[in-house]
């Protein structure tokens, strides 16, 4: 009987890791990475569209936006913000100006809002909706909200 020289039982055997750590370390690192930028873009994401959709600014607009029949008649009922935020926004102090897509039943739209905050009620000097069909603007009168 002949004996194989290279057939050792005696050598422990590598462990998983071992075998395998030349691929694993990197795909393992680049995970996290990916992970981790996934989670901060996402919480930019996250944060800007909390700021842009639960402002005080658009949220009274859109509910005098909704109230007005010439509005009703061309975008229809139940007026919202439509998707995600694409324009501008800003609130300095007490005054805010925002560009906010909106839609409703019948079609879609832009509102263009400027306001001023006085004894937490606002002012606003200027709410238009323009039709995205038509292009038609709509000025809303000052209202007090």
């Amino acid at each position: 009987m002949e004996e194989n020289l290279f057939d050792n039982q005696l050598l422990p055997k590598k462990s998983w890791f071992k075998r395998n750590w030349k691929w694993v370390v990197p795909v393992g690192c680049l995970s996290f990475v990916i992970l981790f930028t996934g989670l901060i873009i996402g919480g930019l994401c996250w944060g800007f569209s909390k700021i842009t959709s639960d402002n005080d600014v658009t949220k009274h607009a859109i509910n005098i936006i909704n109230q007005n029949p010439e509005v009703q008649q061309k975008l229809g009922t139940n007026i919202i913000k439509d998707g995600m935020f694409r324009g501008n926004i800003s609130i300095t102090n007490d005054t805010g100006e925002a560009t906010v897509p909106i839609r409703g039943t019948k079609g879609s739209g832009t509102a263009i809002i400027v306001g001023e905050k006085e004894f937490d009620k606002w002012n606003y000097e200027k709410i238009i909706v323009q039709i995205d069909e038509t292009g038609e603007l709509i000025q809303i009168n000052k209202v007090k909200e």
